[in-house]
């Protein structure tokens, strides 16, 4: 029993070491502007991320702040034993059942802004509420507002979207660069199960 637990735990490793170099491309590199006539509250998105939102993705519980948590997972010195599926008030198998369904998506992180992308303001699952959530249709990305950006909160399983609304435009630009640029990416397959 003990070694499908380590078995377990060593898949969501290598997925979150892989998630991370992922993640650093993607949202670490570049600020997002998105863009839809659905929306109402706001013409426009900035996503911006920071090392610290990664962690967020992933479900684990660890000791390591947040910033260390994603440095060794993206230079592959994050360990089994940094981290753990411990949660107050939930079951270590609804724990796992949930970093399963997060990790998974961690290599395909680049698809949220392939052409088939949809957006929904305000959204709201259980507990979870973001200001702007986005879905390829196979996970759903939460973002929440700060004063000026939207950084990422939470990674769900499949498209969770209630209330969806086509993007109209996805422009990205290096961080610390003025001008954003016209951007999409097709979309990988995701690969069944972990």
């Amino acid at each position: 029993m003990e070694k499908r637990q380590i078995d377990f735990k060593e898949n969501v490793l290598a997925s979150i070491c892989d998630g991370a170099r992922k993640y650093k491309t993607l949202f670490l590199d570049y600020e997002y502007e998105v863009v839809s006539k659905g929306f109402s509250e706001r013409k426009s998105y900035i996503i911006s991320a920071a090392k610290s939102n990664f962690l967020h993705l992933t479900g684990v519980n660890t000791n390591l702040s947040a910033e260390q948590f994603f440095d060794r997972a993206f230079n592959k010195s994050l360990t089994v034993n940094d981290f753990d599926f411990s949660k107050k008030g939930r079951t270590e198998k609804d724990v796992k059942g949930c970093i399963r369904g997060k990790v998974k998506h961690l290599s395909f992180l680049e698809n949220i802004f392939s052409s088939e992308t949809l957006a929904e303001e305000s959204f709201v699952k259980g507990r979870i509420v973001c200001t702007l959530a986005v879905s390829e249709n196979s996970f759903t990305l939460g973002f929440i507002a700060t004063p000026t950006k939207c950084r990422p909160k939470t990674l769900l399983n499949g498209n969770l979207l209630r209330n969806p609304c086509k993007i109209d435009s996805i422009r990205r630009r290096k961080k610390g660069a003025q001008e954003f640029e016209d951007f999409r990416l097709q979309a990988e397959k995701v690969p069944v199960g972990l």
